[in-house]
């Protein structure tokens, strides 16, 4: 029971962290408040959206089922599916920060998306460093 009030602490920590990091970025940079929801400023950036989110859990899926299904599960091959994870995380955000940078009415909005990939990215190499904080 201690170890799920660990892990809740964690999160609620991390989401705070994040938000407050989000607030700040949008100080510094004279951003306006960040939607609730995806914006798609064209037709190509929906089509693009779509692809990389699809090639992102085509590379999750075929990584799981490559280490857990055909090599039985080898603990040797778990960094495969850490890799597999920031993949399926990093490839649309970095698309993402793309087309913000290059169709978005605020110019900097791409800055506060690639410093949230780099946060997501730190937080889960964490968990993957401290083996999940030590819950058992």
């Amino acid at each position: 029971m201690a170890s799920m009030a660990l892990v809740m602490l964690v999160l609620l920590v991390f989401a705070a962290l994040y938000m407050v990091l989000q607030w700040a970025l949008g100080k510094w940079l004279h951003l306006e408040n960040r939607r609730k929801f995806p914006t798609f400023y064209n037709e190509t950036h929906w089509k693009w959206h779509r692809i990389m989110c699809w090639v992102s859990l085509g590379i999750l899926l075929s990584t799981f089922i490559w280490v857990m299904i055909l090599q039985g599960g080898d603990e040797s091959l778990w960094f495969v599916l850490l890799f597999a994870m920031f993949a399926s995380v990093t490839i649309p955000e970095l698309c993402r920060a793309y087309m913000e940078w290059k169709y978005s009415e605020q110019r900097k909005e791409y800055i506060r998306v690639l410093v949230s990939v780099v946060y997501m990215l730190s937080f889960m190499m964490l968990l993957y460093v401290t083996e999940c904080f030590w819950i058992s």
